[in-house]
This record gives structure tokens, sequence and C-alpha cells, in this order.
């Protein structure tokens, strides 16, 4: 036996302990890097001043588009509508952060909830016989949620007001809309400015203490006149008082839109587009579908919307929430805030933020051991693997939604294009790195319902200052065409789509100007 010296033993040793840790370590990617590289199914012809269609892997063609939630009925399936995702709810419960209190105040959608819906349809039927639209203007609030659903499940149309300050904007949604009733919460509303529409017949208001509902109401009434009747939240869902006629659910499939939102274009024109329970249900099903079930909504989930509901995005991920049977807890914070003491007592599992929030994330001012863990952070995630979170903020949160506020769109000569609604993909890397959560990254669009494309749930490359948005979701198919020195046969040019999610028919076309990469993930030009 060779008599080794003690140094070259401990050197041996060493080396032994760094082979077996390596060896114990080491972790297989989360995905294939094959499939990083060919996230689209690309159609092998094209059009002329056009690329070829580009749709899911999970939808390839000779596939069909998916088209709702595959709900079997006796020997066949159908698509569903509002109605069922509601009866899929049951299974979770609907929480509101209270901040004062520190505490989750949860409700039943079966004992509580679901009686809520069909008395204020019944009560609303009352103020304004024959209604047919509901504007609502209201935070992420059990009010609202019970609104939209009472009118989804009794053929009425959820007008989804944007919130805004901009009281001659809000003129013109409601101008567009025509909707016959507004509910609204108390004090956000500036009726010396406001203008509302002939159409509407009666006003609602959302009052957060019971004690000073006749206040608000005399004040109310005071602005309006008597032409517009006045109601508060209390009066609607009143027990004392039950509505005189208890309307009954229709049985029969309503074909009308289910949800209208108004929007303003890029000419600051305000235009307004109507989504069927059809387009929202197929949004639903493929935003359930594009994420494995292994990491998608569970019914373990806590999720937390940050941004709201009112807008489309965020209303179709609150919904396909809800059709996981997950619980959903408001915060109260919304668009521009990120409420980190909120969130710390909810303890979510999933959060739906808009890049503005995210923002508050990401502009902080490491220290050194930040960094160092950092740059190992970095590094598993290059590895394919999801790192372990840098900032022990959330240590429950394992995945972040995000929808990207500015779709790029060609700039005209001499304009420079704002992307501060964004991120780009090195910041994705660095928030699944400082969160230990993965992202999905979405871009929208307003005529479509959902998202139009979103990053792969495994894909944690980090692909520099540029924003990548992922493949079409398994719902759409789609192309780019020729504008002005953008070739489409160069996989370059303004974006169009077809599917179910899409409020118009045939091809739509969208002011969006990006590129397909080798990869077939949608992103702007490079």
């Amino acid at each position: 036996m060779v008599d080794l010296p003690p140094l070259t033993n401990c050197l041996i040793g060493a080396l032994l302990l760094v082979i077996a840790y390596r060896l114990v370590r080491q972790r297989y990617p989360d995905i294939h890097p094959f499939a990083l590289y060919h996230q689209s199914s690309i159609s092998p012809i094209r059009n002329s001043e056009e690329s070829a269609v580009h749709r899911s892997t999970l939808t390839p063609f000779t596939y069909p588009l998916i088209s709702g939630l595959n709900i079997r009925e006796g020997h066949s399936f159908r698509d569903g509508d509002l109605r069922d995702i509601w009866n899929f709810a049951k299974k979770g419960k609907l929480g509101v952060f209270n901040k004062k209190s520190d505490v989750i105040e949860y409700h039943d959608y079966d004992t509580e909830l679901t009686s809520l819906v069909q008395t204020v349809a019944s009560r609303f039927s009352e103020y304004v016989p024959g209604i047919s639209k509901i504007g609502i203007y209201l935070p992420n609030s059990v009010e609202n949620v019970v609104t939209s659903f009472a009118a989804a499940h009794y053929n009425m149309a959820a007008v989804l007001l944007p919130l805004t300050s901009d009281m001659d904007e809000l003129s013109r949604y409601l101008e567009m809309t025509q909707p016959e009733l507004l509910i609204f919460e108390a004090g956000v509303l500036d009726f010396t400015q406001l203008s509302l529409p002939e159409s509407v017949h009666d006003l609602v208001i959302v009052v957060p203490s019971i004690q000073d509902h006749l206040e608000w109401k005399d004040q109310l009434n005071e602005k309006v006149g008597s032409s517009i009747g006045v109601h508060t939240w209390e009066d609607v869902v009143s027990t004392e008082s039950p509505p005189k006629t208890v309307i009954e659910l229709p049985q029969e499939e309503y074909n009308g839109p289910a949800i209208i939102v108004p929007y303003t274009t890029l000419l600051g024109t305000v235009e307004s587009v109507a989504f069927s329970h059809g387009n929202i249900v197929s949004a639903v099903a493929a935003q359930l579908r594009a994420v494995s079930h292994s990491v998608s909504f569970k019914s373990t989930d806590t999720v937390v919307p940050l941004d709201s509901i009112q807008g489309m995005y965020t209303r179709i991920m609150f919904l396909a929430a809800l059709t996981a049977g997950t619980s959903v807890v408001f915060s109260g914070t919304t668009s521009e805030g990120f409420d980190f003491d909120a969130l710390r007592t909810i303890v979510p599992t999933v959060v739906i933020a808009s890049p503005k929030s995210i923002l508050h994330v990401l502009n902080y001012t490491p220290g050194l051991l930040i960094n160092l863990r950092l740059k190992r952070a970095s590094g598993i995630l290059a590895a394919g693997n999801l790192p372990w979170p840098v900032l022990n903020l959330f240590p429950n949160l394992r995945l972040i939604y995000i929808h990207d506020d500015q779709p790029p769109r060609q700039a005209k000569r001499g304009e420079d294009y704002n992307n501060a609604g964004s991120l780009t993909s090195a910041q994705l890397s660095l928030l699944r790195a400082l969160l230990g959560a993965r992202v999905i990254y979405a871009l929208t669009h307003p005529r479509i319902a959902g998202p139009i494309c979103q990053t792969h749930i495994y894909d944690y490359r980090n692909l520099g200052p540029v924003r990548v948005f992922g493949p079409v979701v398994p719902a759409l198919e789609a192309v780019v065409k020729d504008i002005e020195n953008l070739k489409g046969g160069d996989r370059q040019g303004h974006l169009c789509l077809r599917g179910l999610p899409t409020a118009d028919k045939g091809w739509v076309t969208t002011n969006i100007v990006g590129e397909w990469g080798d990869d077939g993930c949608f992103r702007e030009l490079s």
C-alpha cells in the first residue's frame, strides 16, 4: 500500500467530496431544452406578404383550437358558459383582506354568494324593468363579483368600466356603452364633472360603512335629481324588504354579449368590445390547458389579483382560478401598488399582477451578499432549474402571472416608443431569482379575451433587454403580415390573430408589431 503524504490525502479527499457533491446535487432541467427551442407548431406553407401560421404545440394543425371547458353531459361534451364557472368556483372561497383588522374575511359561494346573485339580479330588474346592461365601476370586491355573475346568470351584459380618475374619459365610456344601471363605490365619482347618458335609469352606490349609507344616498339624490333612481348596496341585498318578484334562472342558451369593455385606442378615440360567453370560456379553457396540471391553478392555491379585475386579462385569470376551485383573496391594492405587509398576511401561492406592480419588487438596492446570491441563482436558472428565493418575502409564492401594459407597435418616424409598462427578458429572469417563483408573461389586446401569447412556464432563459412574449395560446392561431419596411416573409410585421377568444369573426388585425423568433416565440423587434 502506497503511503501518501498527508497533504496529498487531503487534496484527494477534497476532490472526492466535490465530485460526490456534484453527483448528489445534480439536477436535470425542469424541461428538455429541445422543447424551449420549438415552442410553436408552424404551418409548412404560407401566403404571400405574411409569415406561416403559428399555433401552440398543444393544438397543432389538423387539431381543433380549444373552444371551451369540455364539460361532460351524458355521452357528449359542451363548451360551457359563465354559469358553469360559478359552479366550479363553489369548491373554493372568496376572501377580502381587511387592512384595518389585518384579517381575511372569507365568503362561501354556496351558502352566501349564490343566493346574493339571484337577489341582486331580481332587485336590478325591479329598479330597471327589462334591464340588459349593468355598468360596473368597482374595485376588486365581493360586490363586483356578485354583480358580474348576476348579469351572467340572468342574460344581462356586464359593462366593465376601466378605473380612471378622468371623469371626461369615463363619460365617454358611458356614452359608448349605454348602461341602464351604474354601480360604483362611494366617493370615487365627481358628478359635477361626470356626464351620465340618458340610458342610465338607476345608480347603486356601495358604501363602506352601513351607518353612512343614508347620508350618501341623500347627497347623491341632490346631485342627480329625481329622474334617476338612487339606491345603496344595502338596499339591494336587504333581507328585511326582499324583491317584489324573484326572477327565475333562464333555461335557454344566451347568445348575447356577456361582458362589454370600453377602451381608448392609440389615436385617442373610444371604442368598445363585446365578449360572448363562448369568447370567455374559450380563453379560460386555453389558460388552464396552456400550463401543465402539475403547476397550474390548484384547489389548494391562494390566488391574489394585484391588478383590477375590470381589465380583461385579470378577469380571465380570475375566472380560470375560479374554474380550478382555488380560493381567491382580494388584497385591496390594484394596478400601482405592491402591499408587502398585506401579502405577507395573506400568504399567496399565485399572484396576478401588472408590470407597474412588479417594478416595486425589482426597484431595490442590493447589498454585497444579495449580489452573490443573485449570481448563484442566475447560474441555476441558466441551467434550467428554479432556484431558492434570494429575497425570502413570500415563502409560499410559486407562480406569478403578468401581462404587458404596452404592446410593441410600429413607431412613427421621430417618435420614441414608451416601454414604461413592460418588462424585458432580463427583468423577468431577475424576478424569478429574487422571489424563487415561476413567471408567465403575457401579451394582450383589447379585442381578444385573455392573453394572445405567453411565455412557457419552464422558460427561464435570459435573452437580455428584449421583450419576449412566448408562443400563441392554444385557442388562437397567428401570423405576422407586411407593414411598411417589415416583411411577413422574414417573420416580421404586424400581428394578426384568429380563434374563439376574439370578439370579431375571422382574422383580427392588431397594431402590435414584432417578429417570430427561431424558437417560435413572438417578441419585439430586436
